[in-house]
């Protein structure tokens, strides 16, 4: 019987490097085509994730995840690991892992920068050096798979500090707050509408507001503007889509409504933020 060799360009599909210091970027935003993890014990500068900025200190786990444009500071560093990987390739990680994704890759800045515990990121180091030598050995039949059941330890790792840190301020408010975020970053293009989450959520319009407000300081309707608008503004500067393309991706009836929509929450035109060429 012939066996498929299931490595042949995977190399596109993951990667893991060893980080020893200066990043090596072009100082300018990136959209990120891959979802990225860097582990590390040392950081110093910082990066700004869409518009969210965070500083790069010790013992951190950073989650850029696929679409979001990222910017480190010219004096940034770090020492640690960089593994990236697209959704084609994570879909080889066994199906129990899915969770931990959709968990740790909702774009809520509240999960892109990590503060993890000694002990824990020394756990997480010794599985990526393991993870780093699997990759770099030569390919072999089901390589792929051990590539992808590593990745799975490490999500799950970094899932389970994701969820030791919202442990401080764990409730039952806290995780409505998670599932809603969740919620709209697979949802945005498709509803704006609150009473669709809240609807899914078994909760009230009024309580989901309330839990916004008391968990991050925004309202419900705000924080899916805010998804929406970023994801436009990535739009704007990284394609050439014609603006109404854009409204019609996002789910605007038509381009007069994504336009009046873009310039309320940013004060300018889709056209004007684009000719502006700036993130």
């Amino acid at each position: 019987m012939e066996l498929t060799d299931n490595t042949k360009g995977f190399e596109d599909e993951f990667s893991i490097i060893r980080l020893d210091g200066n990043m090596g970027y072009n100082y300018q935003p990136q959209r990120t085509a891959v979802n990225r993890i860097y582990i590390y014990q040392n950081g110093k500068g910082s990066v700004t994730i869409d518009k969210t900025s965070l500083y790069l200190e010790k013992y951190q786990v950073l989650l850029i995840a696929k679409g979001q444009i990222f910017l480190f500071s010219e004096d940034s560093s770090l020492a640690g690991y960089e593994i990236t990987f697209t959704d084609a390739f994570w879909e080889k990680a066994p199906e129990s892992a899915s969770n931990c994704k959709s968990v740790l890759f909702n774009l809520n800045a509240d999960n892109q920068g990590l503060a993890a515990e000694k002990n824990d990121l020394k756990e997480l180091f010794s599985v990526a050096a393991m993870l780093n030598r699997e990759f770099q050995t030569e390919n072999y039949i089901n390589k792929t798979d051990a590539l992808a059941a590593y990745l799975k330890i490490i999500m799950i790792k970094t899932a389970n500090i994701n969820f030791s840190l919202q442990e401080r301020y764990n409730n039952s408010d806290r995780k409505i707050y998670t599932h809603f975020l969740e919620l709209v970053s697979q949802n945005y293009q498709k509803t704006r509408e609150v009473s669709a989450y809240s609807g899914f959520l078994n909760i009230t319009n009024k309580q989901l507001s309330g839990i916004c407000h008391k968990q991050g300081g925004n309202s419900p309707k705000k924080l899916i503007a805010g998804l929406i608008i970023n994801e436009a503004k990535r739009m704007l500067y990284f394609s050439s889509s014609p603006v109404k393309e854009i409204a019609s991706v996002l789910n605007f009836s038509s381009t007069e409504q994504f336009s009046h929509f873009f310039k309320k929450q940013t004060s300018f035109s889709p056209q004007t933020y684009r000719n502006l060429g700036q993130f």
